[in-house]
């Protein structure tokens, strides 16, 4: 029997019709919600059965001037709206909510896709520490240019899945060195000696960081390497799309076409399992099946976007939840060691989720 799905914080503000925010809000108590708004936000909540998880008293809960005990935030900023709604995400704030309600911490949430604003609690400095999801293209701005990230920077804090080159603090993610090691291994052993990277996004960190990974095991393990790559953006606006375009999809799986059959990759490794969902429609659009005509591998295992692509897809699992997890550890040992001047990078092993996308040959 299927493992029931468990209701989150996002899904009450994707059927609330709301931000994230709004519902952190709500949950919390806070007046400064509109009472149509409060209504509607409880009703979703009910009508998921959502039921925050329930927060155990920890004697670590540091307890502020307003005698409420200490709140973490998740941030979101430079990037649309609907990040929050990509099940990876959902499954990395799952494992958040869990985790601080183990060390009797309270979650706020607030998106901010300009990032442009400063929310209340961090105005009002009712929280204790930030967990950060940013845009993975670019730079940040210098502090001085961005009011937001001048607060942020006043707390101690972790950067989730990503930070930019010039992000200050530490990072916890998946290990993309080891991912892309996976899949050359993979797709060496199953037979493939033509190999491609899939990119529609390129100059996105992750992606590169993968790309690089991926490209050099494949070469040590004597495959010929193909990069099929969107041209980059001229200019990059926050807020930055979360996910990829169709039309950049399309126009790659038309390269690879057009490629002469004797280097035509019979593999291609597609950095997001968002990204792959689209490869296959691309595909199926022009007459042809992914681990038919040309074999796949993803990365996330985002089961609720993988559950009707035929054949099943192959793809790294990153273990979202566990990631969210050790965010909140880091973080908390962060809050505990304000003075350490380096900077942490914590790395969850990630694993191979083989299905059936990928041929022998």
């Amino acid at each position: 029997m299927a493992k029931k799905k468990r209701m989150t914080i996002t899904d009450v503000a994707k059927a609330a019709d709301v931000a994230l925010g709004t519902v952190s809000r709500v949950l919390n108590n806070h007046p400064d919600v509109n009472s149509e708004i409060r209504v509607r936000v409880l009703e979703a909540a009910r009508a998921l059965n959502y039921t925050r998880i329930r927060q155990k008293k920890s004697n670590g809960a540091r307890v502020n001037g307003d005698g409420v005990v200490g709140n973490i935030a998740v941030i979101f900023f430079g990037m649309e709206d609907t990040l929050a709604q990509l099940p990876i995400v959902g499954a990395a704030l799952q494992g958040i909510e869990g985790a601080l309600s183990g060390h009797g911490r309270n979650l706020m949430l607030a998106s901010i896709p300009k990032g442009d604003r400063v929310p209340p609690f961090l105005m009002e400095k009712r929280i204790e520490g930030l967990i950060l999801k940013g845009p993975n293209q670019g730079l940040l701005p210098s502090p001085a240019e961005c009011e937001l990230l001048a607060h942020i920077y006043r707390w101690p804090h972790v950067w989730l899945m990503g930070h930019l080159a010039n992000a200050r603090g530490d990072h916890c993610n998946f290990d993309t060195d080891a991912a892309g090691r996976l899949v050359a291994e993979h797709l060496n052993e199953r037979g493939h000696r033509r190999v491609g990277f899939f990119n529609p996004k390129p100059g996105q960190n992750q992606f590169e960081k993968l790309k690089s990974s991926f490209s050099n095991f494949a070469a040590r393990l004597g495959c010929e390497v193909t990069l099929l790559e969107a041209e980059p953006s001229d200019r990059l606006i926050w807020p930055l799309p979360a996910t990829t375009v169709q039309h950049k999809v399309n126009a790659l799986v038309d390269q690879w076409m057009a490629s002469p059959a004797k280097v035509r990759p019979t593999a291609l490794f597609v950095p997001s399992d968002r990204t792959a969902v689209q490869v296959y429609s691309a595909l199926e659009r022009r007459g042809l099946r992914a681990g038919v005509d040309v074999s796949v591998v993803s990365c996330n295992n985002e089961l609720s976007l993988l559950a009707d692509l035929h054949p099943a897809l192959t793809t790294i699992d990153v273990h979202a939840e566990y990631t969210g997890r050790r965010a909140v550890d880091q973080l908390l040992w962060r809050m505990r060691h304000p003075d350490e001047p380096l900077s942490m990078q914590l790395l969850v092993e990630p694993t191979l989720v083989e299905r059936d996308s990928v041929v022998v040959l």
